[in-house]
């Protein structure tokens, strides 16, 4: 018997006709042409040297040496995919993966091109992103529930342990459905925000934080009527079914400005602006997978800001 010639085609065709009880069947399960399921029978049966398939008024049916070729035939294919699967197992056990903490307007516009430049270079790695609040995910991330935190500046007494990369500021701004009220005005000023109602960042975030500060500083004041979220999809959905305002970071709603979906209230936002950037453990050196990807976050942002400052602070 010429083994060199046996070639595993030849016995996945005897599988699958005696499998499909026909040529036509089996044709159909390789996704090959019938010609080719009976030439690699032929070439099987020349191999072997004897009849492997009769036949019959029933259809195909096999010899006694088809018969005993199909038995163990079909035990060494199944053992051959076990042992495929058993190394397909461990290299997903052996992937990395990457649990990432991230604002959701820097989920929405800096980690999407990150993320994508990184598993074109690393295909196998598995990467997790939560979002959340600034303080929650520095929470998760003292904890070690997460690689890094993408996000604003935490509270000196909250970065103890933690180091901070920073990458660039964002501000905050004003935005509106399309044909609201006060597009139609014809000097916007600050003032003529109070009467609509103003969708806000929780109470207690760092965001909403620098959201009072400005509306403070700025004379506005404190708005009488406000909706309290940090939910992107509700936010967005309820300003785009009412006239309410959405005070949010420019990441956030960037993408439906430059869509129409929303428009920008032109006012002077400039000194809202806080840090965004990379919150990491002191403690725990990078993984190299991990330092790839923050190496396309940097890439990231830098495309977005020109500019990027990157000096690394490590408080306490």
């Amino acid at each position: 018997m010429s083994y060199h010639r046996l070639k595993l085609r030849h016995l996945n065709a005897l599988l699958a006709v005696t499998e499909q009880g026909g040529l036509v069947a089996a044709a159909k399960a390789l996704k090959i042409t019938q010609p080719a399921v009976s030439k690699a029978l032929a070439e099987l049966e020349d191999i072997v040297g004897q009849r492997l398939l009769e036949r019959t008024r029933k259809g195909i049916e096999l010899t006694t040496a088809g018969r005993i070729l199909v038995r163990y035939t079909g035990s060494g294919i199944r053992t051959l995919r076990e042992g495929l699967d058993s190394i397909a197992q461990a290299r997903s056990a052996d992937a990395p993966i990457l649990v990432i903490g991230v604002l959701p307007n820097v989920a929405a516009t800096v980690l999407p091109p990150a993320v994508q430049r990184f598993l074109h270079e690393v295909p196998s790695a598995r990467v997790r992103v939560r979002t959340g609040s600034n303080a929650y995910l520095i929470g998760l991330l003292r904890q070690g529930e997460l690689d890094v935190v993408i996000g604003r500046l935490a509270e000196p007494s909250d970065m103890q342990g933690l180091s901070f990369e920073y990458l660039y500021p964002e501000p905050v701004v004003f935005a509106v459905r399309p044909g609201h009220p006060l597009l139609a005005a014809p000097a916007l000023r600050l003032a003529m925000l109070k009467p609509y109602r103003m969708v806000l960042p929780d109470a207690g975030t760092r965001l909403r934080e620098a959201v009072d500060q400005f509306l403070l500083a700025s004379g506005l004041g404190m708005p009488d009527l406000a909706i309290e979220t940090i939910d992107v999809s509700f936010g967005r959905s309820f300003v785009l079914n009412s006239d309410a305002i959405w005070c949010a970071p420019v990441g956030v709603v960037e993408t439906d400005v430059s869509c129409g979906t929303l428009v920008r209230l032109a006012l002077p936002t400039a000194s809202s602006a806080g840090p965004v950037g990379l919150s990491l453990r002191a403690d725990r050196l990078p993984s190299d997978a991990l330092q790839r990807l923050l190496t396309e976050i940097r890439l990231s942002a830098a495309e977005r800001v020109p500019a990027v400052d990157g000096a690394r602070w490590t408080p306490g």
